[in-house]
C-alpha cells in the first residue's frame, strides 16, 4: 500500500481529491447531494452545511455522519431498485453527486445511469479513481490493497458513446476525479447491446495506448476545476 500512495502522489502532486471535491462543493453550492460509496465518511463531510445529504454504502467505516445527511446502508443498486431518490431528497434533484462505490466499470456506469434521470439541470456528477496507476491495481479482480479497479472504462466508454456530455478529468491524487455534467436522461442516446461487456473486457493495454483520445485531462488548480464548474461562467460562489 505504502509503495502504491507514494507512486500516486508523485503521478499526481498538489492537492489530493478530497480538497478539489471541496472546491467542487464551494463553486456548484448545491442545495442536494449524494455520494454513492461512502467508506470512512471523509469526503461525506466536506459538503456544506446547507447542503441535504444522502450517503449509500452496503458497510461505510465512519462511526458519525454529518446532521443534515442521511445514510442508505444499501448497495447502490439496492438503493435504486427500493428508492426514489428524488422523493429521498424531500422533492429535489441532485445537485452534485459523487460515484466512489464498487470499483467496477460496469458498476460506476449503472450508478451513473441511474443518478441520471435524478440530477438538476446544470448539475454535476464526479466519478473517483479513473487515471489507474498500473496494470496490478486496475485490474478487474482486487488483489492490492490499493485499488482503482477498471474503472476507467467508464470514460471511454462514455466519450464512445456519449458524446453530447461534457467531461474533463482533474489529475488529483490518488487516481484521478472525472467531472461529468451535461447528463440528460431523456436525450440519452442509445449504445449496442453489447457495447458495456466489450468494454469490461478491455485490458490495461488500451488504456495506456489510447488515454490521450478519450482522456481529457485539467490541472489540479483550483482555477480549471472552478471554470469548468460554472460552465466558463464567473461568479462569485455560493452566498
Amino acid at each position: 500500500m505504502a509503495a502504491h500512495d507514494r507512486a500516486a502522489y508523485e503521478a499526481f502532486p498538489g492537492p489530493d481529491f478530497h480538497e478539489v471535491l471541496a472546491w467542487i462543493h464551494a463553486d456548484l453550492c448545491p442545495e442536494t447531494y449524494v455520494e454513492i460509496g461512502v467508506h470512512s465518511g471523509t469526503s461525506l463531510a466536506i459538503a456544506r452545511s446547507e447542503t441535504f445529504c444522502v450517503g449509500i454504502d452496503p458497510e461505510p467505516q465512519a462511526e458519525s455522519f454529518p446532521a443534515n445527511s442521511r445514510l442508505f446502508r444499501l448497495t447502490s443498486r439496492e438503493f435504486f431498485s427500493r428508492y426514489d431518490l428524488r422523493h429521498v431528497l424531500g422533492g429535489k434533484a441532485a445537485g452534485f453527486a459523487l460515484i466512489d462505490g464498487l470499483h467496477r466499470f460496469e458498476q460506476a456506469l449503472e450508478d451513473l445511469h441511474n443518478l441520471e434521470r435524478f440530477m438538476a439541470p446544470g448539475g454535476m456528477v464526479a466519478v473517483h479513481d479513473t487515471i489507474p496507476l498500473d496494470r496490478e491495481t486496475s485490474a478487474r479482480e482486487r488483489t492490492t490493497e490499493f485499488y482503482t479497479g477498471d474503472v476507467w472504462k467508464m470514460v471511454a466508454w462514455l466519450h464512445r458513446y456519449r458524446p453530447e456530455v461534457e467531461m474533463v478529468t482533474v489529475t488529483t491524487a490518488p487516481s484521478g476525479l472525472t467531472m461529468i455534467r451535461g447528463l440528460d436522461a431523456e436525450r440519452r442516446p442509445s449504445a449496442p447491446d453489447d457495447s458495456i461487456s466489450t468494454f469490461a473486457r478491455l485490458e490495461f493495454d488500451y488504456f495506456e495506448l489510447h488515454r490521450n483520445e478519450f482522456l481529457r485531462t485539467i490541472l489540479n488548480r483550483r482555477e480549471p476545476v472552478a471554470d469548468f464548474c460554472r460552465g466558463g461562467r464567473r461568479n462569485s460562489g455560493c452566498r
